[in-house]
């Protein structure tokens, strides 16, 4: 690491832990609600917010100049509500704080919980997305999560021993790096937990508001080859740092299908999945990716033989 970029990583890793300080001052619900009022204000002028606003009018064309505003601004209301709840992570996972959770449908999770069979839940950047995996401790679903690693080396290093710390799931980092981890969990009979909205650059082509998008084929192959179900979830936040888990019927590997095309099938269901719920609640999605940037379609014979290895 040149000295030059070591510290600018520093100096963003001092300013992220200056800024969890100053809401972790606060309780919970100030501290949501004070992040999602800077969040508001500050956001929506800031220069990659343009990036928000013109994936809004790619993939829901009909709305008008005005709700793709409202829209934005939402979007920054509940990122600096997150923001503001990194402080207060380990608090949502004591007992005592369970009843800022509704999950509808618990009794699902808890007869996959009594399976023993495993699986994997697939969510996205919905509400607060670190949510996820304390629900899953909670109704006492054992196993990891995936992560997507960050820039910065110290942030990353801080984010994964709080996720450690809050969750006890096992840390995966996304790609082939954790493939044998994730592996290994499901031939344990664990659960993942996964967030499949982001591009994937050497993923495979999947429709996403009817627009061409790179996707991530990883919970719909290992579903067909273990023979796992895959849950989807959607995270709402019902009001300051209260929250709404659903959870969706599995979608489950169809027997003697084409495993390829089984793949893409899944992959394809698990987008208009998070397509809907983005529909439902856009304000609550994380519009800031640069989700439909053109990338080389994936060859299908690739796909293929990584179904056989």
């Amino acid at each position: 690491m040149a000295r030059k970029g070591k510290f600018l990583y520093l100096l963003e890793y001092a300013a992220l832990k200056a800024t969890l300080a100053f809401f972790g001052s606060m309780n919970i619900d100030r501290a949501s609600d004070t992040g999602g009022w800077l969040g508001s204000r500050i956001g929506p002028r800031l220069p990659f917010s343009n990036r928000a606003r013109d994936n809004i009018a790619r993939a829901m064309p009909e709305l008008t100049a005005e709700e793709r505003e409202r829209i934005v601004t939402g979007m920054w209301d509940n990122l600096g509500r997150t923001i503001a709840e990194y402080a207060h992570l380990p608090v949502f996972a004591r007992p005592e704080e369970r009843h800022r959770f509704d999950v509808v449908h618990a009794e699902a999770l808890r007869a996959l919980a009594a399976s023993g069979n495993g699986g994997i839940f697939v969510s996205g950047h919905f509400a607060n997305w670190e949510i996820l995996p304390v629900v899953m401790q909670f109704e006492g679903l054992a196993g990891g999560e995936v992560y997507r690693h960050a820039n910065n080396p110290y942030v990353n290093e801080w984010m994964i021993a709080l996720r450690e710390r809050v969750t006890q799931a096992v840390q995966v980092p996304k790609g082939a790096p954790g493939a044998r981890t994730l592996v290994k969990l499901l031939r344990e009979d664990k659960f993942i937990a996964m967030l499949t909205d982001q591009k994937m650059n050497d993923g495979v082509e999947a429709k996403l508001f009817g627009l061409r998008a790179m996707t991530t084929p990883a919970p719909a192959g290992l579903a067909v080859r273990y023979n796992v179900p895959i849950v989807p979830a959607w995270l709402e936040r019902v009001k300051g740092a209260t929250f709404r888990v659903t959870v969706y019927d599995p979608i489950t590997p169809r027997p003697g299908a084409d495993p390829v095309e089984d793949i893409m099938r899944i992959t394809q269901e698990l987008n208009d999945f998070l397509e809907a719920r983005i529909r439902e609640r856009p304000h609550e999605w994380l519009w800031l990716h640069n989700r439909w940037t053109k990338q080389k379609k994936t060859r299908r014979g690739r796909l293929a033989r990584q179904t056989k290895n």
